[in-house]
């Protein structure tokens, strides 16, 4: 029990082993190949003692392999390799840098109820990554991946013929509703999000539209998603943009949110929670939560459908 306590305390020094090699391309690197420390280091100019503790550290945690000397991907570590079709690179660097930083300051969202990370920054994280091309980029292509994988069978819990047009506000780089439109192609489907996040989306067949959902949204949709949106925002902004759904869709129009609903799964998301308060003022709400949230916007909910094991599809309606 002892030494399980004090593992704990570096657990943190396993996944920083893993963003540090992620940020490094170390992986990419083997390209199919076994490769020793001399030529991984002339490759990617790193140091070859530092790096061969490095290696030997990937492979104590069973993220590489070693054999003679020579080193190579397993599955783990073909799939953080940006040429792996469900690759997961990017989704393995997300939680560091800002992320830890909000984290070693946790102390001060416990006392006041507030975002550590605002308190450190000055501004709410989306602001901060929009003022930082690569690191906005490198959010959303994380994201993607958290995404393609959840919403691959959307289209199948849901029965969108009912809908000649539908609109992903805050869609980032487009999963759910690629995978939408990849199945029903004869609906209109658009993305709306902010100029710097749709200049980097290639989404063929899908209107990308510019804008802040904390302003406006597009009218002309008889659908909306908002897909794990509401989580990033405290109560008071998640109604300003739930107000906007409302106006900008027509009488009988469907809104359909996709969130970790917590008294609908059996995964535990306290420590999503705490992340979610340190970074954005915000936690994983129940269903009664987003309830309430509908009565002070005017939507009726009308029933939800399991998505995965953590997503729950709200779905609620303008009268």
């Amino acid at each position: 029990m002892k030494d399980n306590l004090k593992s704990l305390f570096t657990e943190h020094w396993k996944y920083m082993a893993v963003n540090t090699a992620c940020k490094l391309n170390l992986f990419d690197a083997f390209d199919n190949k076994q490769l020793s420390t001399i030529q991984i280091a002339e490759q990617l100019n790193l140091d070859k003692n530092a790096l061969e503790t490095l290696l030997k550290a990937l492979v104590s945690i069973n993220i590489l392999e070693v054999n003679n000397g020579l080193y190579f991907l397993n599955d783990s570590s073909s799939q953080l390799t940006e040429k792996h079709p469900k690759s997961l690179k990017y989704a393995s660097m997300v939680w560091a840098e800002e992320h830890l930083t909000a984290w070693q300051n946790l102390e001060y969202s416990i006392k006041t109820g507030k975002s550590s990370f605002n308190s450190l920054t000055g501004e709410n994280y989306f602001d901060y990554l929009n003022k930082y091309p690569e690191k906005l980029d490198k959010y959303h292509k994380a994201m993607f991946e958290y995404a393609r994988d959840d919403y691959a069978t959307l289209p199948l819990k849901i029965d969108f013929n009912s809908h000649k047009s539908i609109i992903d506000v805050g869609g980032g780089y487009g999963a759910a509703i690629s995978s939408i439109k990849a199945t029903y192609p004869e609906i209109n489907c658009a993305l709306f999000d902010l100029k710097k996040v749709i200049e980097n989306c290639n989404l063929p067949k899908i209107e990308v539209i510019e804008g802040d959902f904390f302003s406006t949204i597009p009218i002309g949709y008889d659908a909306i998603i908002l897909s794990r949106i509401l989580h990033d925002w405290n109560n008071e902004k998640c109604k300003v943009i739930l107000e906007n759904c409302f106006n900008a869709l027509p009488k009988g129009g469907t809104l359909y949110i996709i969130e970790n609903c917590s008294d609908l799964i059996t995964v535990d998301l306290s420590l999503l929670s705490l992340n979610m308060l340190a970074m954005c003022e915000s936690y994983e709400r129940t269903l009664s939560e987003y309830k309430e949230l509908f009565s002070k916007t005017r939507f009726i909910m009308k029933n939800t459908i399991q998505l995965n094991e953590l997503q729950t599809i709200i779905i609620a309606s303008k009268p």
